[in-house]
């Protein structure tokens, strides 16, 4: 049996349906109504809301049958389409087109068929409104008809109303990712081999930067200026997708790499120069992340991949970049560190301090640890603190770290201090920390709840914290100044490095980076620039401490040139707290057998 004939115009009817109709199989409560109304209506067992594609008929909505779906060949609704009327079956058995049919020698048995097509403002039908009874009945009356078109138009307003609901983004008129997932899963059921290419066509922090200086109105307009100019360079009859605020997407058919290539570079080209908004340049950086559908995509979460490829290839500034499974394991492997901190932060074990010594030149005793954080990850080992603490400082988890540092340092100065310890301790703090009163805030009181002297606490920061916002940062460190918490720069040398800030700011120590220092032996530069450094700090009456002392000719040159304290693994490595106050013991009689 060979079914209904094609339409002419199957290919539009086709697109329209591509355009128009779910793939999922998720209920609609409307069509659900609908079908029960006819189904009481005309007093029918079976009732239908069936769309006809390419090789089948499916039913968003049905009363009285079981199966979602039926081949198009033996489809009712296939004939139901070809003529904008209703049409009628009195009695299957007696229909030489369908009297052989299985859904009429079988289930559910088909004798009367009455359907309505679905007819969208184009004039191409989608499928039909159709009621079913295994019984034969007469012809309906005009009426009966007319309920039956009344029902039939108001479930394609429903299907219309359905693709602008749940298919259109509001913001740019074009196809959501919804629709871009039913494209998907309905490319991938055909032969044609296809390559998804997402545009991320500027950064979330300039688009928040954007919506804080000239508005959301301007940003979506600004959306719609790129929308149109990333259109203009896509092949008819490539459709744009709407995925994010930031980001677009086009399916285009898999071809020559050197025709695809030279796609991606004509519309990298277009956004070179500034976009025009509202006679405003604003210059974005595109990034075009190019995966082709194979099986093998289809099976992961494919849409994560396509656009960890444009995050990639706009942060690296290369323009498009194909897949690849090395970076997207990287980026996993930072949001599964990031998901675990959330949870370590509020658990048991995972997380702990240790302390390194740092001991004056002058004499070699303790005179304070620096309190560093690690990481007992229980499925991923031990995670270095370089790899996890810039993450966490992307996000609001580094306040929460900060804190807990904070607690865990401040109680464990408390309980060394308990049994005769006389060494201050240092915690790191970051550029959020210091943005507002809360952590100080803190700090103080675990202070007070410790009954700790604050001249015990020493808090060192980086000179980037400085950079975000130099006037809360200095009142911040101010007030703890003041309490006798002593202040530190960390890693000196490496960043922006003013000197006004040191004049200006209530620092009592500058420690000199790693860097430096280890480079003493073989660098003169280096060596002229710690010396220009050690007297500059010591004119503003400030401390200096040369980290990442390794060997004991080091130890000798810094401390000879003015350096008043030193760290490093040559002094003492990291150690965790309930050996520190041994090895203080230790160090201290061997710095008086040194002095003796």
């Amino acid at each position: 049996m060979a079914g209904a004939p094609i339409p002419i115009n199957e290919a539009q009817r086709q697109l329209q349906v591509t355009q128009l109709c779910r793939l999922d199989t998720t209920p609609d409560e409307v069509f659900e109504h609908i079908v029960s109304m006819v189904a009481e209506y005309f007093q029918a067992p079976i009732a239908l809301i069936s769309i006809v594609d390419e090789q089948r008929q499916w039913f968003t909505a049905r009363v009285g049958l079981l199966a979602q779906e039926t081949p198009r060949q033996d489809s009712f609704c296939a004939y139901a389409i070809l003529a904008n009327e209703p049409f009628q079956v009195l009695d299957a058995t007696q229909d030489v087109r369908f009297q052989n049919n299985p859904l009429v020698t079988g289930e559910p048995g088909i004798r009367f068929y009455a359907g309505m097509p679905l007819v969208t403002p184009e004039g191409l039908g989608l499928g039909s409104l159709c009621i079913i009874d295994t019984q034969p009945r007469r012809a309906m009356t005009p009426q009966e008809l007319s309920m039956l078109e009344h029902f039939a138009k108001l479930t394609m307003a429903r299907i219309l109303t359905l693709r602008r609901t749940n298919f259109i983004d509001a913001s740019t008129g074009l196809l959501n990712r919804s629709r871009l997932e039913d494209d998907v899963a309905r490319a991938a059921s055909t032969s044609q081999s296809n390559v998804l290419v997402v545009a991320d066509v500027i950064g979330p922090t300039l688009l928040n930067d954007i919506i804080k200086v000239l508005g959301h109105s301007f940003a979506q307009a600004l959306m719609l200026r790129m929308k149109q100019t990333l259109q203009a360079q896509l092949p008819d009859p490539c459709g744009l997708y709407c995925i994010s605020p930031s980001r677009f997407a086009f399916l285009i058919p898999d071809g020559p790499s050197g025709e695809l290539t030279q796609l991606y570079e004509r519309i990298i080209a277009a956004f070179d120069a500034p976009v025009q908004c509202n006679s405003i340049p604003i210059k974005t950086q595109i990034g075009l992340g190019v995966l082709p559908l194979h099986s093998g995509v289809l099976e992961q979460d494919w849409l994560r991949l396509a656009i960890t490829s444009a995050d990639v290839a706009r942060d690296r500034g290369i323009g498009w970049s194909p897949y690849e499974s090395r970076l997207d394991a990287v980026q996993q492997r930072a949001f599964t560190l990031l998901s675990g901190l959330a949870e370590a932060l509020h658990g048991d074990g995972q997380l702990r301090l240790v302390y390194q010594p740092r001991i004056s030149l002058n004499d070699g005793r303790c005179t304070s640890v620096e309190a560093l954080l690690r990481w007992d990850h229980p499925t991923l080992g031990a995670i270095g603190p370089a790899e996890f603490i810039p993450l966490a400082e992307k996000t609001a988890l580094i306040r929460e770290l900060s804190l807990w540092v904070a607690e865990q340092a401040v109680m464990q100065t408390a309980a060394w201090q308990r049994q005769g310890a006389r060494f201050k301790v240092a915690i790191n703090v970051s550029a959020s920390d210091l943005d507002s009163s809360a952590f100080a805030n803190r700090l103080i009181e675990l202070l007070n709840s410790q009954r700790l002297d604050p001249t015990s606490l020493e808090v060192e920061f980086t000179e980037s914290a400085l950079m975000r916002n130099p006037g809360e940062v200095s009142h911040q460190l101010q007030r703890l100044r003041s309490l006798g918490v002593e202040v530190a720069i960390d890693d000196f040398g490496t960043g922006y490095s003013n000197w006004t800030y040191l004049r200006d700011l209530p620092a009592s120590t500058v420690k000199l980076d790693q860097s430096f220092i280890r480079n003493l032996s073989d660098d003169e530069k280096d060596r002229r620039l710690v010396r220009t450094i050690i007297d500059l700090a010591k004119r503003l009456e400030l401390r200096v401490v040369a980290e990442g002392i390794e060997t004991q000719a080091i130890c000798e040159l810094v401390a000879q040139w003015g350096c008043d304290e030193g760290q490093g693994y040559h002094i003492a490595r990291p150690m965790a707290p309930e050996l520190l106050l041994g090895w203080a013991a230790q160090n201290a009689l061997t710095a008086q057998g040194s002095a003796g």
